[in-house]
This record gives structure tokens, sequence and C-alpha cells, in this order.
């Protein structure tokens, strides 16, 4: 009788010992898989796509691009952008970044000098208008 009690204390400890290391094992992998901050994945995935862009975080921003290549990223609230390539032969690749509250800018056309051009917009009621004939 004793030894059967023994067995089975034996076997609940093992039992229990498994789960508790299992457990954390599981724990451990879920901290390795945490995704990288959200920004961080969407300028991965802006800089290692072909094509037009936008990711935008905040409320009421309008994007409105005519463009085969281009990267858009806003952050903040009201912000337009307006982008028309007109040149569809030569695209610009374009990169704009826009942070703050209440910005415009206004792209027409695309030449040389417009050629993986980068435009860094950081403030609040600001405006940025760039028109090429």
């Amino acid at each position: 009788m004793k030894n059967i009690v023994v067995k089975l204390c034996v076997l609940f400890c093992t039992i229990t010992s498994n789960a508790q290391s299992f457990e954390n094992l599981a724990i451990a992998d879920l901290k390795k898989e945490q995704p990288q901050n959200m920004e961080a994945i969407m300028l991965q995935r802006i800089n290692s796509s072909q094509g037009s862009q936008v990711v935008q975080i905040g409320d009421y921003n309008v994007v409105n691009v005519e463009s085969q290549q281009m990267q858009v990223q806003q952050t903040g609230e009201n912000q337009m952008l307006f982008y028309t390539e007109t040149s569809k032969l030569t695209p610009s690749n374009l990169n704009v970044n826009m942070e703050g509250v209440n910005n415009y800018i206004e792209v027409y056309g695309n030449n040389s000098i417009m050629e993986n051009m980068t435009i860094n917009h950081q403030g609040n009621d600001k405006s940025i208008i760039i028109r090429n004939y």
C-alpha cells in the first residue's frame, strides 16, 4: 500500500513539474514573438516595397496621390497631402513624412530635381506648395 501511495505522489509531482516548466517555456516564447513597435514595422514595409505606400497614424488625415512610386507617412491629425505626377515615364520616388496637426502639402508635377526627394514636414499649421511645369 505504501508503495502505491509513493508511486502516486511521484507521478503527481512529475506531472505538476512538467506542466509548470512547459508553462514557463510558453511564456518565454511569447516574449520572443512579441511584435516590434508598429511604426517601425510600417517603415520597414515602406522601405522594402515597390509602388506607392501610405501610412496614416492619427485622425482626419487625407492623401490624394496619383503616382507610380511614392512613400507617405502621416503622424498626427488633420493632415492633407495632394500629389500629382505628370510624367509617368520617370517616377519621382518621392518620400513624404508629415508630423503634427493641420499641415498641408501640395505637389503638382515632377521632374529630375524631384527624383528621390524627401519632404520632412514637422510642426503645426504649416503649408508646402511645390509646382513643377
